[in-house]
């Protein structure tokens, strides 16, 4: 029967139970099921291993959360809708004085032809101008020329700011003559397209002779009810292991390939390694910190929410370190402890419990929820603790914790047209293949399908995936490192 979402009931379930050879058959093994509906079985198993093991959370809310497609090919592409073009920077400096004196008009050079004739344009100072002719090609390829009148009827009004080079100008609407007007344009602006390329990550063990006691035992949603599968102990952890090294691709993968898509790193075979972007090459916006405090949090959250001006829900997770976790909950409590916030307090916060000689501490800010009425969540990340980077990065002078501990990245995880703004993309077949080489002996499971022959006293399991992280809005979301020195 075919599965169904991975997503739902409170009844499935992984659990470390010990090995019975007459319940635990082939037919039941996770192991030949994997073979046969990896599209439906890698979501489910990644949200079942991710609830109950932690390491690998951007695994877990992407793919765990039936964030994910399966395509045919190696590559894809989306389209890309930035924030919404609604400025435009003056080209050069109108030097002369008076502008606009008597209602005359003056030009204005702007560096393309994004204005259009007969809008009226404001500057940063609320000065409003109409566009009186279509804009001409200034000399020498140097922007356009806007011959504009100040709306402003007094004859003895000029422009007073807005017309140095970079000050900018804004479209608000089209005013025409009260007879005989013809029709004008509109501005328009098609979304980008992205193009990026699969990675296939791999990893093998090695295991001897000796059998093992123990297995893990997978209760799965069907149509109907639920069923039962195992694999063995020994490869449950080697595929949680495999999944944290999808995680390390998932954050930290950087492209092996340049924007005309040629791969110049090839294997020993004289194959292209491909390697995608990870999530943070993908993110656009980077910033860095010393010390974390509550009007940075609300500053950066209100920016990223300002510009989700199309997304339907709107949701931004914080993914950091137990060092980012602690600057997140100082200042929240040192926003609310000071004197001036003392205000804010409620009688029923409390931050101790017990009585007496048994008294403990407790109480962590683990949300926020910003003016605007959007929550943003914390979510840990055991790789910025623990990772490779993380024991590669400086040491913060006061904790000695990683400075990657105190990275903090704002992943907009909106949905945007019906679609999570984070996804998985998973090559068709190859969503998490599982094979084993069998010699002395064959891993359990394994037996009737999947077998490999070796002469080695022993066996080795195989793990094959490729895949992508895809971060559709690059935008609106943010990657800030802890600089404190």
């Amino acid at each position: 029967m075919p599965f169904e979402s991975p997503v739902g009931g409170t009844n499935i379930s992984v659990q470390k139970v010990l090995y019975n050879d007459t319940a635990m058959t082939d037919m039941n093994s996770l192991s030949n099921a994997m073979l046969s509906k990896p599209s439906q079985l890698s979501p489910l198993i990644t949200f079942l291993a991710g609830r109950d093991d932690r390491r690998f959370p951007l695994s877990f809310l992407s793919e765990g959360l039936n964030n994910v497609e399966s395509i045919d090919n190696l590559e894809y592409e989306y389209r890309i809708q930035t924030r919404k073009l609604q400025t435009r920077p003056l080209h050069s400096t109108n030097s002369n004085s008076n502008l606009g004196l008597g209602n005359s008009e003056f030009e204005l050079v702007f560096p393309d032809k994004w204005f259009i004739f007969p809008y009226v344009l404001v500057n940063g100072e609320g000065e409003q101008v109409r566009i009186m002719a279509q804009p001409e090609a200034a000399p020498g390829n140097n922007g356009y020329i806007y011959r504009v009148r100040l709306v402003n009827p007094s004859p003895t009004a000029v422009l007073t700011t807005g017309f140095t080079a970079g000050d900018l100008w804004a479209s608000l609407f089209a005013p025409v003559g009260v007879d005989g007007s013809r029709g004008n344009a509109a501005n328009w602006q098609t979304p980008g397209k992205v193009r990026n390329k699969l990675t296939t990550v791999r990893m093998s063990y090695h295991m001897s002779g000796n059998a093992k006691d123990y297995a893990m035992e997978f209760t799965l949603p069907v149509k109907g009810g639920f069923t039962k599968k195992w694999m063995e102990y020994e490869e449950y952890q080697h595929m949680l292991s495999f999944k944290e090294q999808c995680e390390l691709y998932y954050w930290y993968g950087q492209r092996t390939y340049g924007v005309d898509g040629i791969v110049p790193m090839l294997d020993e075979n004289g194959q292209p390694v491909v390697i995608g972007p990870g999530l943070l090459e993908q993110i656009t916006n980077q910033e860095t910190y010393s010390v974390m405090t509550e009007t940075q949090l609300k500053n950066i959250i209100g920016d990223l929410f300002y510009g989700m001006t199309d997304a339907s829900q709107k949701n931004i997770t914080l993914y950091t370190g137990t060092g980012g976790a602690r600057e997140f909950d100082e200042a929240l409590k040192n926003h609310f402890g000071s004197t001036v916030n003392s205000w804010k307090s409620s009688g029923e916060t409390r931050f101790i419990n017990g009585s007496g000689r048994s008294l403990g501490f407790t109480g962590y800010f683990k949300s926020y929820e910003h003016i605007d009425g959007h929550t943003v969540n914390v979510v840990k990340v055991p790789l910025f603790d623990q990772g490779a980077l993380a024991a590669a990065r400086d040491k913060h002078p006061v904790t000695g914790y990683s400075l990657e501990s105190y990275r903090m990245v704002f992943v907009d995880q909106s949905s945007y047209d019906g679609m999570n703004n984070l996804r998985l993309i998973n090559k068709a077949g190859r969503e998490h293949m599982r094979w084993c080489v069998a010699g002395s002996v064959v891993p359990r499971g394994f037996e009737s399908t999947s077998a490999r022959a070796s002469d080695v006293d022993g066996a080795s399991v195989h793990m094959l995936k490729t895949a992508g992280i895809s971060l559709m809005r690059f935008d609106t979301s943010l990657d800030i490192q802890c600089i404190r020195s």
